[in-house]
């Protein structure tokens, strides 16, 4: 990923980003091909207060050839973006550009077995129940076992250890005419684009020297 340090969250931020989003693309190569897929992200810190992330892919899923032991890997989650016209400044004196939002999480990939594939979905599901529904209660054990048994057969986890955190927020910073931007992102009928401008006023990321 290419940024630059006014374009970088700081790592309590970026840590904030990717699970609030929980869902990236995962790259990973071997033997010389290259195996991308989109899935779902767990970012959480171990009892030795280390960051990893846990996730899981379909057994029949190509990239499966890609999961040995210490295989370099990369997770890719986006935020909200959009094209902007040079309209939208205010001026047409801009070159039109893109806003968007990516952190980037590199590591060294660790296969996981049955046991452990199963205790990272449960932590994994129980999180975003209660993010997405009030007071849910409902657990993987509602599900009869065979069921269960059968769908996490079918899944293989792995977690990705010694993290390495990239983040590109390009949000117009240095660049003026930042008023006028937020309110033709407003104004837009987009709904990234209303995120993006309160981003635009307000970035996240970390001071302009």
């Amino acid at each position: 990923m290419y940024t630059r340090e006014h374009f970088s969250l700081p790592l309590d931020a970026m840590c904030s980003f990717v699970r609030e989003r929980s869902f990236g693309v995962l790259a990973t190569a071997h033997e010389g091909e290259i195996y991308t897929s989109p899935l779902p992200v767990d970012l959480r810190g171990g009892a030795d207060g280390e960051l990893f992330v846990a996730g899981h892919v379909a057994r029949a899923n190509d990239m499966m050839r890609a999961f040995v032991s210490g295989t370099p890997a990369t997770i890719t989650v986006v935020g909200p973006d959009t094209y902007v016209p040079a309209e939208w400044f205010g001026t047409r004196n801009r070159i039109p550009t893109w806003l968007y939002c990516a952190v980037e999480i590199s590591g060294r990939l660790d296969p996981s077995d049955a046991e452990r594939t199963r205790e990272d979905v449960v932590v994994f599901i129980d999180r975003l129940q209660r993010r997405t529904v009030d007071g849910s209660t409902w657990t993987l054990a509602e599900i009869p076992e065979d069921r269960a048994s059968s769908y996490l057969g079918g899944i293989a986890g792995f977690r990705l250890h010694d993290l390495r955190f990239k983040s590109c927020f390009r949000l117009n910073q240095r660049k003026g005419e930042t008023q006028s931007l937020a309110n033709s992102l407003r104004e837009c009928r987009v709904a990234a684009c209303h995120e993006l401008a309160g981003l635009v006023i307000e970035p996240p990321t970390l001071p302009v020297k």
